[in-house]
């Protein structure tokens, strides 16, 4: 195809493709609240003086962070059933659900060892270090949204399965480049300024947090003199 062609073509599958990608970013904000909702929990539980909930708070993240993302897609796929029955009525159980949860679970793992550090320097009066945890949690959330395109292969209508619909359609194996750098660029169009905007923001609160540090240093000195 010509270039013309190429965007011509791209261009006619828009529509579908961004149907897609609106599948992504449901798959991304469910996972994200899940496990953020889930990750805050551990580490309320991690910062308790209760020895108990310490371990198994402590326990459940290790297992959040150490279990592969894909495996557990496939095991939440085969585990929960296809349909469910509520009184009487029988009801599709989601696909691009139990994606979310496969991917709540790293989520929480993060959530639990950066929230419990932050919980920890904002109790200490270290606040500038304590928000270092919203741009930390920003840009795991938008990794998060690309690992969003795994949920193509247990069924879940996204971008990549719509991209691979439209290569199937265009019967073009050229074209197969250019639809998924076309799906790609969707990522990195929402994405990027959104990393970059967290980057800055946490370069700033390092700033703030190192200036703390030294402002209390200097008291502490002045007290011993």
């Amino acid at each position: 195809m010509s270039p013309v062609e190429i965007v011509t073509a791209l261009w006619k599958w828009t529509p579908y493709l961004a149907g897609g990608f609106l599948w992504n970013i449901l798959i991304s904000l469910a996972s994200v609240g899940i496990g953020t909702a889930a990750g805050v929990l551990l580490a309320v539980m991690r910062t308790s003086r209760r020895r108990l909930l310490q371990r198994i708070a402590l326990g459940l993240t290790a297992a959040a962070r150490t279990l592969p993302t894909f495996v557990l897609l496939f095991y939440f796929a085969f585990l929960f059933p296809v349909e469910i029955e509520i009184a009487g009525t029988v009801y599709a159980f989601p696909a691009w659900i139990k994606v979310s949860l496969a991917l709540g679970v790293a989520v929480a793992g993060f959530v639990s060892d950066n929230f419990t550090a932050a919980l920890l320097a904002w109790r200490a009066r270290h606040h500038a270090a304590a928000l270092i945890f919203v741009p930390a949690w920003t840009t795991y959330s938008l990794m998060t949204a690309l690992a969003s395109t795994t949920g193509s292969v247990v069924g879940v209508d996204e971008i990549v399965s719509r991209s691979n619909a439209v290569i199937a359609a265009l019967d073009d194996t050229g074209m197969m480049v250019w639809v998924y750098l076309y799906a790609g660029a969707w990522f990195t169009v929402v994405c990027l300024p959104l990393i970059t905007l967290s980057q800055r923001f946490k370069r700033r609160l390092a700033a703030r947090a190192v200036e703390a540090t030294g402002r209390q240093a200097e008291r502490v000195g002045e007290k011993t003199t």
